[in-house]
Parts: structure tokens; sequence; C-alpha cells
């Protein structure tokens, strides 16, 4: 008597690693995928700090004369979000010039600043 055997499926061990290689993969895009949404979250927030640091030395440039040396700092809310800034003021070698630096940060977290702008303002 002749006995044929057909192997028409896979075994058990080709299935747990097909299983663990498909693990593997998912988990790698998984994390892709929460590191962009990460990175897309910080943009953000450098892009809208970078508006702020603008519009602070742009308020400054508007009152066409040269602002005092010192410091000054508040608030202010955009998109949702309160933000902290900073603002430097600084002499130059040249007394009709000076030296503007804002620094742009979360609120919550006013010690790591997120943008910083350096601006030169002239008298006009």
């Amino acid at each position: 008597m002749n006995r044929t055997s057909s192997n028409n499926g896979f075994t058990l061990v080709e299935v747990l690693v097909a299983l663990v290689l498909l693990a593997v993969a998912l988990s790698a895009m998984i994390k892709t995928a929460s590191e962009n949404i990460v990175n897309t979250a910080t943009l953000r927030n450098k892009y809208l700090a970078s508006l702020i640091a603008s519009n602070k030395v742009n308020e400054i440039r508007a009152v066409h004369t040269l602002p005092k040396t010192g410091n000054s700092n508040g608030n202010i809310e955009l998109a949702k979000q309160n933000w902290h800034w900073k603002i430097k003021v600084d002499n130059t070698p040249d007394s009709n010039l000076r030296k503007l630096t804002v620094d742009i940060s979360l609120d919550q977290d006013k010690d790591k600043t997120l943008y910083t702008l350096t601006s030169y303002l002239g008298e006009q």
C-alpha cells in the first residue's frame, strides 16, 4: 500500500515566524508615526513662537523711537495657548542703534526657550 502525503498548509513554526515578523514591522511603524506626531507639535509651537517674536519686534519698531535698555517680559495668548515673552534691549557701539533679543517660551515652561529672535533697531 502506497500512501501519498499531501502537505498543503503552513507548519506551526512558519506561522509563528510570520507573526513575529509582522509584529516587528507594525511596532516600527507605530513608533515612526508617534515620532512624527511629536515632531509636528514641536514645529507648530516653534512657528507660533516665531510669529510672537516678530510681532513684539514690530510693536517696538512701530513706536518710532529707540527703546530704553533693559529687560521686559509678559504673557500673550495665541492659538489657544499661553506664551511667555522676554525682551532684552542692549546698547551697541553705535549710540543710534539698539540690539533686541526676544525669547519666547510656553507659559507653563518659562525656563525652556522655544524661539529666540535677535533684531537691531535704529533711530528713524
